[in-house]
């Protein structure tokens, strides 16, 4: 047996040994009783500050992701922290929290990226948390120390001070270290982490705001849990003082605690603070499923398949292929609306004359080429990745177009052959949107123009995004979106073009239209032109000349 294994048992046998002896001193009756007399008010807005504290969190990483060029959705980043919180939630030391960048690997962010994102912001709320708990708590609660408990303390701090100190290390490698690290494989990737990781560190004040605020949720989280009691043993500033006490407690070894039953610590504290062992008990398992309650979200992202191409493309084939003829003449207002005003504003923004040569890209059933075929085009080409939509389109019999199926990243076309290209709706479904748009570069004639159209990432895109996978008919958008874009970052996507502009679609129209009555509608298109001026449309329209 590795030593390693040994170890691990002996801390469990040892932890399940102090649970048990903590757990013998409960009054079962009188916890039974304090669960069901709960103000269910305080422990809804305890879960929203839960809530509230793993939005910032999330926040932070997305934003952090994109600092390190990768933007990836909110949700996605969301769900995979929800995942972490849950996986750490029963792990020692709170380790399973690492399975993020796990999660965010799945959606194509590099491993590396990802574990910089979620060390980088985990050691500022470390050092936060020990600053808080050492000194706040040293001083405000020092009655509570006994001297071997200081000392588990103190050597807690110890170990935690040395990973920061390793970690400064790594980001501030002298020449020395920085040549021992470039001689093997691994110590490179070390190395390469903590180059990434510095490359954050000048955003400190950002993570630590979110570091602030959400040690405020937290403490005002474990307050209104007191205050569902109906047992006022703990102030407020009595709560935001523990919380991150508890927090190095989650981090000893060989303590229950240390091992995952985080229940342990506060009964340990709690009791040690003259507060019954029953009631810390009762407060730290209504703490965990207000917690796991709402981590719970996050269970959804374990079972996500990796966005490997094979995925995507099996993913593609299961829509059926009249999918988007059936959206642009939905009973469905909203979505025959939001179809036919975009088909329109691609229509006249690509201006296609009887000469041209066009390419559609991620054609589907070939609407698109049908409402632009109506002024007529020399020859067109529709492609894209789902046989069963390639099929349905062949079925039209449209004139002097063809349909393929190919991969918009790798296009079976001449170079320099198209005068306009379509690109709805695409961009941000490919793993490499510069793959697709050096395609677009290479396949358009020298006064060739394209017209690309994406989900815009500043606006309420989201909600909407939202409410359709929920409630709508058709694509499931949530998964297979893979990359957003404001105006300004599809713009630099086209740097060797002579001529980029972008403009946006939609705002509060849409909404409007689930009344299914064209007088709100037309009102709802009067404030969309508004936000769209302003660059607040749920739908960027860009238009590049080679």
């Amino acid at each position: 047996m590795k030593r390693s294994t040994v170890i691990s048992i002996i801390q469990g046998v040892f932890a399940i040994a102090l649970l048990l002896l903590l757990l013998g001193t409960v009054d079962y009756r009188l916890t039974l009783s304090l669960l069901t007399n709960l103000d269910i008010r305080f422990i809804f807005l305890a879960g929203l500050c839960y809530f509230l504290n793993n939005l910032l969190m999330a926040y932070r990483i997305k934003r952090i992701l994109f600092y390190l060029g990768e933007n990836i959705r909110f949700r996605l980043v969301f769900f995979s922290h929800m995942a972490g919180m849950l996986f750490s939630d029963f792990t020692p030391a709170r380790s399973g929290y690492l399975y993020v960048a796990l999660a965010l690997n799945k959606r194509d962010v590099p491993l590396e990226k990802g574990m910089s994102a979620i060390t980088s912001t985990y050691l500022y709320d470390l050092t936060f948390k020990m600053t808080v708990a050492i000194l706040g708590a040293y001083f405000v609660y020092s009655y509570i120390f006994a001297e071997s408990l200081g000392f588990v303390v103190i050597i807690t701090f110890l170990l935690i001070l040395g990973v920061i100190t390793g970690y400064f290390i790594i980001m501030y490698p002298g020449e020395k270290m920085r040549n021992l690290l470039q001689k093997r494989e691994f110590l490179r990737k070390i190395l390469l982490f903590g180059e990434q990781s510095y490359s954050i560190q000048k955003y400190a004040p950002f993570i630590l705001s979110i570091t602030l605020a959400g040690w405020i949720l937290r403490g005002l989280e474990w307050y209104l849990i007191v205050l569902s009691m109906h047992q006022l043993f703990l102030k407020p500033l009595d709560a935001l003082l523990l919380n991150p006490l508890l927090t190095l407690f989650s981090l000893m070894p060989l303590t229950p605690a240390g091992w995952g039953i985080q229940e342990a610590g506060i009964v340990f504290v709690f009791t040690t603070m003259g507060i019954g062992a029953t009631i810390a008990a009762s407060f730290a398992l209504i703490t965990r499923f207000v917690e796991v309650g709402i981590d719970v979200i996050g269970i959804k992202e374990v079972f996500v398949k990796s966005t490997k191409e094979e995925t995507l493309f099996a993913f593609y084939n299961t829509i059926p292929g009249d999918i988007d003829e059936k959206a642009f003449n939905s009973d469905m207002l909203v979505q025959r609306y939001f179809q036919r005003r975009k088909t329109e504003v691609i229509k006249n923004t690509l201006a296609v004359k009887r000469a041209d040569v066009i390419i559609d890209i991620g054609c589907g059933s070939g609407v698109q080429m049908k409402e632009i075929g109506k002024n007529g085009y020399s020859l067109a080409l529709g492609i894209d990745v789902n046989l069963n939509a390639i099929r349905f389109a062949r079925e039209r019999s449209l004139p002097n177009t063809e349909f393929i199926i190919a991969d918009a990243q790798n296009l079976p076309v001449k170079s320099s052959s198209a005068d306009r290209i379509i690109c709805a709706e695409i961009i941000e479904h490919v793993k490499s949107p510069q793959l697709l748009v050096n395609e677009i570069a290479r396949v358009l004639k020298h006064g060739g123009a394209v017209v690309v159209t994406t989900p815009n990432d500043k606006s309420v895109w989201g909600i909407y995004e939202f409410f359709w996978d929920v409630f709508g008919r058709g694509r499931n958008y949530g998964e297979t979106h893979l990359r957003f874009f404001s105006e300004s970052g599809l713009r630099s996507n086209f740097p060797g073009f002579s001529e980029c502009s972008t403009q946006s679609l939609f705002f509060i129209s849409p909404l409007f239209a689930l009344f299914n009555r064209k007088a709100l509608l037309e009102g709802g298109e009067k404030l969309d032109r508004l936000f769209e001026r302003w660059g607040w449309g749920v739908s960027i329209i860009l238009y590049a000349r080679k």
